[in-house]
């Protein structure tokens, strides 16, 4: 055996390579067998991925991590001419999440907003680019290495020379018990046709012969979580589900469902005023219930809040914000107090000096400053801290874009535009980077907010152009909900998606939602 010492990641796999491989290296280009242990499984005993080896082009190799808006934006922006691409992500699409409250009663199908990130760039059809359908486990700075695990627990490397961070967040519980175990989020496909089975499998529970009035009536009740748009789309889409389709299947069992959404602030609190009022009004009127309430604790059947009031549920989505992931917090890079990855005006990620003012020094491999955990993570505080990140410096080649990273001196909210606006800004950067031996510093990335909608169900909507500070324009009705399906109709990704939904919405129309093949 080679002997390795004190080698790093990147020597030690090499090695490696060349001790599992000697007698094939005779035959075989040396250097092959570096490219293919990188995609394969590290240990004392190497076991090949059997992934086919990466065709070296000469290009550096672009690695985005997750398939999200700023990832997905910033694969269809890269210039492929320019960069050798790897993404990596257990899902292989992205996520249309405007239109994920219409999926769950079948106003819309969840194939048509779900865009396979091929369709998105073409170029990972050619050999020398790869998807990978897997989790990354860790970064290695030093070695410039991506630590990954498959879905059937394959650990692998993937090496790159510019490093695109865009993993997302996930749903907050805030630390309210039961809320993993017992609610449904909504933050994806997978999630949207888990409510919709379980949404038909309570309305066909409740009419068995039998059951009780009590337990009938918890069937047939449905709870959300939070009063911001994914919230209260999805109490009107479920409103107009029940009155259009399920009245003419069982007018009986359909006037007995019930709508309740608890929020603990302010429904739709980033809007306008009048809108927020309209939102209210309208939302009562199609028979959801509001409560105004913190949750204390979700159990199996039912949510309690506070003040000390028990509401009995059949289906509870919760939707009342995001939160870091266990992989973000993990990082050896810096954090803000929320748990997102720190980083500068132009998106790179950040890091203390290797030597401390206090004389420590920073040690390869030690996690950044920032929450670590979970149980660290402190949403009420503010993500500003001037004292705590002020000697940070850029990470070389490491990025981060959308829910999963914030700048300390100016935090952008976690919206699907942010995302997108970050992942076209960083393809922009690059591209101009990859042709110049010194590129110049970029200009900082600059955030133009474009509006805020949100569909209350049936024909009507709430609009808001301009700053959410101070709103340009703003109004609602029949009129805005014909806008908000323009405007997401022309941000489809593709065409075919485009005629996906359209083609949805003119089923759905002319024969109601479909429920055969929930």
């Amino acid at each position: 055996m080679l002997r390795r010492g004190g080698a790093s990641l990147l020597q030690q796999l090499r090695l490696a390579a060349t001790e599992a491989a000697l007698p094939a290296a005779v035959a075989r280009d040396a250097g092959l067998v570096t490219q293919r242990l990188l995609h394969s499984s590290a240990g004392s005993s190497i076991k090949f991925a059997g992934a086919p080896i990466p065709l070296t082009t000469g290009r550096q190799r672009l690695v985005i991590l997750g398939t999200g808006w700023g990832g997905a934006r910033l694969a269809r922006d890269i210039d492929p001419a320019k960069y050798d691409i790897t993404i990596v992500s257990p899902r292989n699409h992205m996520v249309f999440t405007p239109l994920l409250a219409s999926t769950c009663v079948g106003t819309v199908e969840s194939r048509s907003v779900t865009v396979p990130i091929v369709d998105i760039q073409p170029s990972l059809q050619q050999p020398q680019n790869f998807y990978y359908a897997a989790q990354c486990s860790a970064i290695h700075p030093d070695d410039k290495l991506v630590e990954c695990v498959s879905e059937d627990g394959l650990r692998f490397f993937v090496e790159y020379d510019q490093l695109a961070i865009a993993t997302g967040s996930q749903g907050s519980t805030f630390g309210i018990p039961g809320v993993e175990q017992h609610t449904r989020f909504l933050r994806d496909a997978a999630h949207s046709t888990l409510i919709r089975s379980e949404l038909v499998a309570n309305w066909n529970k409740a009419n068995i012969p039998g059951r009780s009035p009590q337990d009938r009536d918890r069937l047939l009740h449905v709870v959300v979580v939070g009063g911001g748009p994914t919230g209260v789309e999805f109490a009107g889409e479920l409103s107009d589900f029940i009155k259009r389709d399920l009245r003419k299947i069982d007018p009986g069992r359909a006037r007995d469902m019930r709508i309740t959404m608890v929020e603990a602030n302010e429904l739709l609190g980033s809007f306008d005023s009048r809108l927020r009022e309209y939102a209210a009004r309208r939302l009562t009127q199609e028979g959801v219930q509001l409560v105004k309430g913190v949750v204390k604790e979700v159990r199996e059947k039912e949510v309690e809040l506070q003040d000390g009031r028990i509401i009995p549920f059949g289906l509870c989505v919760w939707s009342t914000g995001v939160g870091p992931t266990p992989f973000v917090l993990s990082l050896p890079f810096s954090k803000t107090p929320r748990g997102r990855l720190a980083i500068d005006k132009r998106l790179r990620v950040l890091m203390p000096p290797k030597l401390q003012a206090s004389g420590h020094v920073w040690a390869d491999g030690e996690k950044g400053p920032g929450p670590t955990k979970l149980t660290d993570v402190s949403m009420q505080q503010d993500e500003e801290d001037t004292e705590q990140h002020k000697d940070w410096a850029p990470v070389p080649n490491v990025y981060a874009l959308g829910d999963c990273c914030a700048d300390p001196d100016r935090p952008l909210p976690a919206l699907a535009q942010v995302a997108e606006q970050q992942g076209k800004y960083l393809a922009r950067v690059l591209n101009e980077a990859a042709a110049k031996l010194e590129p110049a510093e970029p200009r900082p990335f600059v955030y133009k907010h474009l509006g805020s909608m949100a569909s209350l169900g049936g024909e009507r909507a709430v609009l808001e152009l301009g700053d959410g500070k101070q709103p340009k324009f703003s109004w609602a009705g029949f009129s805005s909900w014909v806008a908000w399906r323009s405007a997401y109709l022309t941000r489809l990704g593709t065409m075919k998606h485009r005629l996906y939904v359209a083609g949805d919405w003119t089923l759905t129309l002319l024969f109601g939602r479909d429920i055969s093949r929930w």
